[in-house]
Order: structure tokens, then C-alpha cells, then sequence
């Protein structure tokens, strides 16, 4: 059985010029849970030429096409005449899909630019796709028995729009296969580790595609296998992901798409815990991936911005000899942040991270990179560790969070 093809086409000179393309990473595990094979991706510059012949090219080689980027009003927006030129079809302008994007704009009293009226212009037969995040509608387009799917660059419209419609493409693309898919985060452990982990469970299962993918003190492990009816793919699902757990259980944090803030929120409501934060090196960081849940207001009661030693004497009651004999960056420090934020804030749990950020700032003894993480809480409880990373300053800050979190995860689950 072999699965239907996907392929990406990214548009956007700013993807060539430095910015990273993270749809990629999000628009392939998402399409390979649906089923498809994704065999390619192509970034491409804001040129009509060079768009077309990439649809072209990406058409060749795939079933379902996802293009992302210039559907916008501005002169640089031509991902529709692109697509125009590929399937060599006509564009016209739809007055209702205009009346469409002017109640959009009215609803918020925006005026409407003139050229706004570009994101009204359709390609010949295209199914036209409703987009309530913003004013560039996407299109959906069949050619040859392959479908071409246009979205919007932006994040916060591209990912609901694609989400509505995969189900469509891969109803469209099935070809008789079911799909058994598993996703699980994993944190606390390292790409390799997690790796050598997991080789026995590919071993296993010599049909099915793998995908391992690590960032920020994380990593996340994707795997699909096919199969002939739904009640064969449900029954390979369940061994799958017990074959994947029994792996690398102890640091899964979350499967799908859950998040380890997500993941630490679900606990704490559960045992009905609160949470509060002491941060140095990671300024904020901590609190906002967990302010960034639904509904954390339940659990999380707030946090200190630690990063001078006198808010973390007077905030946090972090004693003034303990930092001279230990230092902010220390194992007494991080306990004393952790405790005092529990106590400052009244919460069950208190979580603190102090470290050498850089790219300044180490010295031998505490060398850029060094980072401890500590919690207090629940009960009597309390643990620290010392974390040591490689990398730029931002590296650093994002992976002290997530092992920060993590802590805390383990912690809520004892």
C-alpha cells in the first residue's frame, strides 16, 4: 500500500533571506498523520515566474500541493497569478468574495485600501476557502487528479484554514489506506539518547515512517504506519504507541500536538495545585509559555523577574550572605529564588532558574552556559539541578525554560 504524495511550496523572498520557514516542520507532521508521503519543499521568492514553475514542478512529483504565502494585497502578493500561469487557467474577480473581505474589515471600523481588492480575484474553477482569521481567502483547486491547495503566510490563518480543509484532501487522496499515527513529546532527555531509545520499536515495525525531531530541550518523535481497514489501523495505533511509551515513557511529557506548559497545566489542575515562578537568566520566558494555556489562571498565581540580586534579596528573601558566599548562579540560589517565590506568591509549588545566559559573563568556575533549576513544592518536597548548554544566548534562555518546566512536570506528578 503505498501512501498518497504531499508537497510544499513555501513563497516569500524573506524565507531566502534569512527568516526561518516553520511551516515546514508543522505542514509535514501534520501531513504525514493524514496519510501522505511528503516527498519535497521549495521555498521561492515573491516572482510570478518562479512560483508557477515551482507548482509545477511540486505538481509532477506529488498528489496534494500545499502552497503558503502571497495571497496578501501588496504589489509582492502574486502567488494567485502564479498559480494562474501553472494551470495555465484565467483569474476573475468575485464580487461577493470582496463583500466578503469588506465586512471583515467593517467589523473592526478598519478602512478598506483599494488594493485589497487583488484577494478577491479567483483561478479558474477554484473552490474558494473561507479564512475568519484575516482577509486573504485561500483557494482549493483540482487539476489532472491533484489537488493544489493555496493558503496565507501568517500562522494565526494558515494553520486553522489548513486544518479545515486536510480532512477534505485526504478523503480526496486516501486510496484505500488507513493511517495509524502516534506523536509523542519527549523532554529530559537528549536527541540521541531518545534516538537509541526508539531503534528497537523501528526495528519492529519496518512498514512504518518515522520522523525524530529536537529543539529547545525537546524533542518530538512522530510515527505512522498504513493500513487496509480503520479497524486495523486502530488495533497497529494501540501497539504502536505502547511499543513507543514502553521506549521512552519516563520522558514523554505530552502526545499530538499538547505542549509541555500544556502538559504541566493538566497536572496541577488535577491535583489541584498552584503554581509561582522566580526567573533570572530566562526574564520572563517561563511565565509566558505558561500564560500562554487557556485557562492557566487556575493554576499559575504569578511570578518575580529576579535578574538583580538586590529584587532577589528584597522579592524573594534570598539572603544577602548567601550570595556572598555562593553567588546568584548557584545551587543555594536557586533553592532560595524557588522557595522564596512559594512563599512571596502563596503557591503550592514554587519553580526558579538562575544562569549565565551569555555571551558574556562565565568565568571558569561558571562558565557561559551553566544553569540551575529548582522547585519547591508540593509539600516538603524540593530538588535543584545543575544544567550546563551550548550555544547563543537565546539557545541558552529557551532550553533553561523548557528544562525548568519540565521540573516542574515531574514534580506535579509525584
Amino acid at each position: 500500500m503505498k501512501p498518497p504524495r504531499a508537497a510544499l511550496v513555501c513563497v516569500g523572498s524573506e524565507l531566502l533571506a534569512g527568516q526561518v520557514n516553520t511551516h515546514q516542520a508543522w505542514l509535514s507532521v501534520r501531513l504525514a498523520r493524514a496519510g501522505f508521503e511528503v516527498v519535497g519543499e521549495e521555498s521561492v521568492v515573491d516572482d510570478v515566474a518562479r512560483i508557477a514553475a515551482a507548482m509545477r514542478r511540486a505538481l509532477a512529483a506529488a498528489d496534494a500541493v500545499i502552497v503558503c504565502g502571497g495571497l496578501g494585497p501588496t504589489f509582492d502578493d502574486v502567488t494567485r497569478e502564479a498559480a494562474a500561469r501553472a494551470l495555465k487557467r484565467g483569474l476573475s474577480f468575485k464580487p461577493e468574495l470582496w463583500k466578503t473581505i469588506l465586512a471583515r474589515f467593517a467589523r473592526y471600523r478598519l478602512p478598506v485600501p483599494e488594493e485589497n481588492k487583488r484577494q478577491a480575484l479567483v483561478v479558474g474553477g477554484a473552490e474558494v476557502l473561507d479564512n475568519p482569521n484575516g482577509s486573504a481567502p485561500g483557494q482549493r483547486l483540482r487539476a489532472r487528479g491533484r489537488s493544489l491547495v493555496l493558503l496565507p503566510g501568517p500562522p494565526g490563518e494558515m494553520y486553522p484554514m489548513f486544518e479545515a480543509v486536510l480532512p477534505r484532501l485526504a478523503r480526496a487522496h486516501a486510496r484505500g489506506v488507513h493511517i495509524a499515527a502516534v506523536s509523542v513529546r519527549l523532554s529530559g532527555v537528549p536527541e540521541s539518547v531518545a534516538d537509541e531509545r526508539l531503534a528497537p520499536v523501528r526495528a519492529r515495525w519496518p512498514g512504518a515512517r518515522f520522523t525524530i525531531l529536537a529543539g529547545s530541550a525537546e524533542v518530538s518523535f512522530h510515527a505512522t504506519a498504513a493500513a487496509a481497514s480503520a479497524a486495523a489501523a486502530r488495533a497497529a495505533r494501540a501497539r504502536l504507541r505502547r511499543d513507543i511509551l514502553g521506549a521512552v515513557g519516563e520522558f514523554a511529557h505530552a502526545e499530538g500536538d499538547a505542549t509541555l506548559e500544556s502538559a504541566l497545566g493538566a497536572r496541577l489542575k488535577a491535583r489541584r495545585l498552584t503554581l509561582a515562578v522566580a526567573e533570572s537568566c530566562t526574564g520572563g520566558l517561563i511565565g509566558g509559555r505558561i500564560t500562554s494555556v487557556p485557562g492557566s489562571s487556575r493554576y499559575f498565581l504569578g511570578g518575580v523577574i529576579s535578574y538583580a540580586d538586590s529584587v532577589k534579596t528584597r522579592r524573594l528573601g534570598v539572603p544577602k550572605k548567601l550570595l556572598a558566599a555562593h553567588g546568584a548562579v548557584s545551587r543555594e540560589c536557586a533553592a532560595a529564588m524557588a522557595r522564596g517565590a512559594r512563599r512571596a506568591i502563596g503557591a503550592d509549588v514554587g519553580l526558579a532558574v538562575t544562569g549565565v545566559a551569555g555571551p558574556d559573563g562565565g568565568t571558569k568556575e561558571k562558565p557561559v552556559g551553566l544553569v540551575y533549576i529548582a522547585v519547591s513544592g508540593p509539600g516538603p518536597r524540593e530538588k535543584v539541578k545543575r544544567l550546563e548548554y551550548n550555544g547563543s544566548r537565546e539557545s541558552v534562555r529557551a532550553r533553561a525554560a523548557t528544562s525548568a518546566l519540565r521540573l516542574a512536570f515531574d514534580a506535579a506528578g509525584r
